[in-house]
């Protein structure tokens, strides 16, 4: 689905919405979509600074694992 396509399907479903005369119908939907969307977990530019940070001091302390041995690790995930 393109861009165009999903704004015009956000459309209808606002239009459709703003005909609902019945508030449990609006509270089932409000309810259905605060439990179906997600969003990305945030961080403040601190706690992303201190994390890169310990990353860094993680990687120089050889806390870190070869590229081939992370692939290897992986194959076992499927």
């Amino acid at each position: 689905m393109n861009k165009n396509d999903l704004y015009i399907e956000k459309a209808k479903l606002i239009e459709s919405i703003v005909g609902v005369n019945d508030v449990n119908i609006i509270k089932k939907i409000q309810s259905f979509l605060r439990n179906s969307v997600s969003y990305p977990a945030a961080m403040s530019v601190n706690e992303l600074k201190e994390e890169v940070m310990q990353s860094v001091e993680d990687a120089k302390n050889g806390k870190g694992k070869a590229h081939e041995q992370l692939f290897k690790e992986a194959e076992e995930w499927k």
